[in-house]
């Protein structure tokens, strides 16, 4: 099992800043340089431990609703969210996330390739059906449902 490094930080400002705007990089930018040492070293062991788990929940053939994956999905949400700056994705955008690791391979290998980030997408999915959304008509701190930073 294969797990690419996380990248820098600042690799995608540029297509963050053109996808979803300068509010949306500065939110992200600015929580990960008020992070200490510790901190930033979490959010990363996180990142990589989410990613050698799903692998290892895919190479075991556990079903994508399988409480173990529903775990890791709620904790790759929390996940996303403190890389978002504190604001959770909706339904939309956290499935959208789940589409553009398989459709973009700079994030596909990093769940091991398109079977892998097929498997997240999958599980994402799954946990989006199963579990209540609440609804945000305002939309005003949100990004769009094209993608993430994170």
């Amino acid at each position: 099992m294969s797990v690419v490094p996380l990248f820098s930080h600042d690799d995608h400002r540029g297509e963050v800043v053109e996808r979803w705007g300068t509010k949306a990089w500065t939110q992200s930018s600015s929580w990960w340089k008020n992070l200490d040492a510790i901190g930033r070293d979490a959010f990363l062991a996180e990142g990589v431990a989410l990613k050698v788990e799903y692998l290892g929940a895919k190479d075991a053939a556990i079903a994508v609703t399988d409480p173990t994956v529903v775990a890791l999905v709620v904790r790759h949400r929390t996940w996303i969210t403190q890389g978002w700056g504190g604001i959770e994705p909706t339904a939309e955008q956290f499935i959208g996330l789940g589409n553009m690791y398989v459709a973009d391979e700079r994030f596909a290998r990093h769940y091991g390739g398109i079977d892998g980030a097929s498997y997240v997408r999958d599980a994402i999915v799954a946990w989006v059906a199963a579990t209540p959304q609440s609804s945000d008509s305002s939309g005003s701190s949100r990004r769009s449902a094209k993608g993430t930073t994170s």
